[in-house]
């Protein structure tokens, strides 16, 4: 136990009820094995009970005992770019409760949507990139007035509270941000071709931001990695793909750069994220493709097809009466609005379903006369899939779950999902 929360204890032990004092009184070990008991609900409720206790339930001691007794629970974290207000919203999605085997998880869904938690009033609007790290979500760079910032702010996920980080040594919008042994490396996103700090790199304990030189026996790695499209670790690397397709990786614990393949697929993939040794992304119309690192040579997963969507919806029993309804379980050709993974090696993706105006069949004044219901809905939908490798080498993917998240403004049809991602505290 950190020695603020001992200071923290022993000023405010006076100023508190006999009754509100007893947790403290017990000692570290004890108290930390009876919080983590806790739903994080009650954790929430029990530090308004008094700044000490507060200070117990935001503490990293305690999500690491969580994690050691198998107490944590599973939450999303998800930004939000809902036009017209230019500021990012922040919301968080509890995925405990019943699934679909349970008898009451329809009746309980409406619970599982997601609520609003504190946002930052300066975020940038766009081109921001996010990493996630002790706790922590890093919103680095971005474009603030139509021009880029060296900015970074960091959203405390244990006390829902921000602060601001030592900004980067250049502005960057649309960086490929990655962590590795616990620190950030940023890659691109920069004006300046050549500049010295094309890459940064930020170590948490000193916060401080240190330059990477770019590899002076490879000219094409200096003339392209200025705007990197996507990235992502795995296994200690840093793998990217330039403007061109060019891909090459980082290795930072040698500070090594080496090229790679071009990618087999031109497009605009997004949302990299590694599975063991494959990498997936999304494709066009819904699709979700994989391949391995080193090759790119870019494959669909199959069985998540539109029928399969549509099967899933009945029975899973979200739908209404007929089976085009279940049909907005499918992505349309706007495909997924984001994709990530989370502790299970699954996928979790959101993707919005626009819902037209529809014709209410209820007689109105005068025979053969219907009311037309011109009020349009947009939701937004998250779902979890899992993989599996078939002995002929193809991904399959299983859908675990699928629910309606969030009911939007139809007018916001200009909705994002700037970043998704799914933490156990």
């Amino acid at each position: 136990m950190s020695s603020e929360v001992s200071v923290s204890r022993h000023n405010k032990r006076k100023e508190m009820s006999p009754s509100s004092s007893r947790l403290l009184s017990l000692p570290d070990d004890v108290a930390l094995n009876c919080l983590s008991r806790l739903s994080r609900l009650d954790s929430a409720a029990l530090s308004l009970t008094s700044k000490s206790h507060r200070s117990l339930v935001v503490s990293p001691e305690l999500c690491r005992t969580r994690e050691l007794m198998g107490c944590t629970e599973e939450y999303y974290y998800v930004c939000l770019s809902i036009p017209p207000d230019p500021t990012p919203r922040w919301f968080i999605l509890h995925r405990g409760g019943p699934t679909l085997d349970d008898a009451a998880a329809v009746n309980n869904s409406v619970n599982q949507r997601l609520r609003p938690i504190p946002s930052h009033p300066c975020q940038p609007p766009e081109s921001s990139s996010f990493v996630e790290l002790d706790y922590g979500i890093y919103i680095i760079g971005g474009i603030i007035n139509g021009s880029p910032t060296s900015e970074v702010l960091r959203f405390d996920c244990l006390s829902h509270t921000w602060r601001r980080v030592r900004s980067m040594r250049v502005a960057r919008a649309s960086a490929a941000a990655n962590v590795v042994d616990g620190k950030i490396y940023v890659f691109g996103g920069c004006e300046e071709v050549d500049s010295s700090n094309w890459a940064e790199v930020f170590d948490p304990k000193t916060q401080t931001w240190d330059t990477l030189p770019l590899p002076d026996d490879d000219p094409e790695i200096r003339k392209n990695t200025s705007m990197i499209d996507k990235s992502v670790v795995m296994e200690g690397k840093v793998y990217a793909v330039d403007e061109e397709d060019q891909s090459f990786y980082y290795l930072p614990r040698e500070g090594i750069f080496r090229r790679g393949n071009h990618d087999s697929k031109s497009g605009n993939r997004k949302d990299w994220c590694a599975i063991g040794k494959l990498l997936y992304s999304c494709g066009t119309r819904g699709k979700i493709l994989w391949c391995e690192a080193e090759k790119l040579d870019w494959r669909e997963v199959m069985g998540l097809d539109a029928f399969d969507w549509c099967l899933f919806g009945l029975k899973g029993n979200y739908c209404a009466e007929n089976a085009n309804i279940a049909l907005k379980l499918h992505c349309t050709e706007d495909g997924f609005s984001r994709l990530s993974t989370n502790s299970r090696g699954n996928i979790v993706v959101f993707w919005k379903v626009h819902i037209p105006s529809t014709i209410d069949k209820k007689s109105f004044p005068g025979p053969g006369k219907f009311l037309i219901n011109s009020t349009k809905t947009l939701e937004l939908w998250c779902a979890e899939i899992s993989l599996n490798r078939s002995p002929g080498g193809e991904i399959w993917g299983k859908i675990e779950w699928a629910d309606l998240v969030s009911e939007l403004d139809p007018l916001s049809y200009t909705v994002k999902v700037l970043y998704s991602v799914s933490l156990n505290i």
